[in-house]
C-alpha cells in the first residue's frame, strides 16, 4: 500500500468520452454508412459499458439497437473489438462453445470497437444494421475523429 494516502496517490486519472464526442462518433458512423447504402443503429460508452448516446437510423431493424449497444458493452469492457472475437475463440473450443452463451452480452462479430485515448480505453462505439464487416467499416470511420 502506498505510503501517500492521498486520493491523488490513491486515484488514476483517465481520459473519458463527453456527450459531445460521442454524438459526433454517431453523426460520423450515419454519415459514412450513408455513404456505403446501409442503415444501421449507432452507440456510444463509457469505459464501464454504460450508454452515453445512441440512434437508429429510420430504417434500420429495431433489432439492431441493442445489438449496437451490446457491441459497444462488448469492446469497452472487453477492450477488444468484437470482430477479434472470432481469431480469439477459433482454436479454443471450450471458449467458442461456452463464452457466447454464458457471457453476458459478449458479442463475437464485427461493429464494436473500443474507443483508445492516450493508450486507455475511454469507452466504446458499436453499429448494428448491416453484415458485421460494414458495422466494422462504419465503427471504424467514425474513430478518425480520434486520429
Amino acid at each position: 500500500m502506498p505510503e501517500d494516502m492521498s486520493p491523488v496517490a490513491l486515484s488514476r486519472s483517465k481520459p473519458v468520452v463527453t456527450k459531445a464526442a460521442a454524438e459526433e462518433l454517431i453523426r460520423r458512423a450515419f454519415d459514412h454508412a450513408e455513404k456505403i447504402g446501409k442503415t444501421v443503429a449507432i452507440a456510444v460508452v463509457d469505459d464501464g459499458g454504460f450508454l452515453i448516446a445512441f440512434s437508429r437510423m429510420d430504417a434500420a431493424n429495431p433489432a439492431a439497437a441493442q445489438i449496437a449497444i451490446d457491441k459497444a458493452y462488448t469492446a469497452a469492457v472487453s477492450h477488444i473489438a468484437t470482430h477479434k472475437w472470432q481469431e480469439i475463440m477459433k482454436d479454443d473450443e471450450p471458449l467458442r462453445i461456452g463464452a457466447p452463451g454464458v457471457v453476458h452480452r459478449l458479442m463475437t462479430f464485427g461493429g464494436g470497437q473500443p474507443i483508445v485515448i492516450d493508450g486507455q480505453i475511454a469507452g466504446a462505439i458499436g453499429s448494428s444494421g448491416g453484415h458485421w464487416t460494414g458495422d466494422t467499416e462504419i465503427t471504424t470511420e467514425a474513430l478518425k475523429l480520434f486520429d
